[in-house]
């Protein structure tokens, strides 16, 4: 991926799903830092010291199924809070999924072929969670582990 960027072809190297170690590792020998990691974030996989690593070190963050906890994962303890939450709001659980990735400086990554929801989403740039709603549902999502994609490349407890 070096020798692409020396040559031009790439402005920036990005990696997906690297942990605290993988980055560890690549910044060993590393010429050109990694601009980013895009990982599974939401709720209920917040990754515990990841995200702090990579902004100590100015690797930005993309979170993919940002929706996870308030579609693929629900039932779960955060149903109430986003449906108290959307009507404060004016919006649908899945925006304030959304918003809670963005108030956090984190790039949310989700797609739809349902013109819609990706209208709904245009919404999430008219308000902003206060930073007590952030904390509340980064808490109470804590309560319970979920990850979507690569279950079977980490042990069912693994939340890194």
């Amino acid at each position: 991926m070096e020798a692409i960027y020396a040559s031009g072809r790439a402005k920036s190297i990005g990696v997906s799903n690297f942990l605290q170690k993988d980055i560890e590792t690549i910044l060993e020998t590393a010429k050109i830092i990694p601009s980013i990691n895009q990982i599974e974030y939401h709720p209920y996989l917040q990754h515990g010291s990841l995200v702090p690593f990579l902004r100590e070190r100015n690797i930005a963050v993309a979170a993919y199924a940002p929706l996870t906890a308030a579609v693929k994962a629900s039932p779960g303890p955060l149903d109430d809070t986003y449906s108290i939450l959307a009507k404060k709001y004016g919006v649908t659980p899945g925006e304030i999924a959304l918003r809670w990735v963005i108030d956090q400086g984190i790039v949310a990554l989700t797609t739809s072929g349902n013109e819609d929801r990706l209208k709904g989403y245009q919404k999430i740039k008219q308000f902003k969670l206060t930073p007590k709603e952030v904390e509340d549902i980064s808490r109470i999502g804590s309560e319970k582990h979920y990850r979507g994609f690569w279950e079977d490349k980490f042990a069912p407890d693994d939340r890194s």
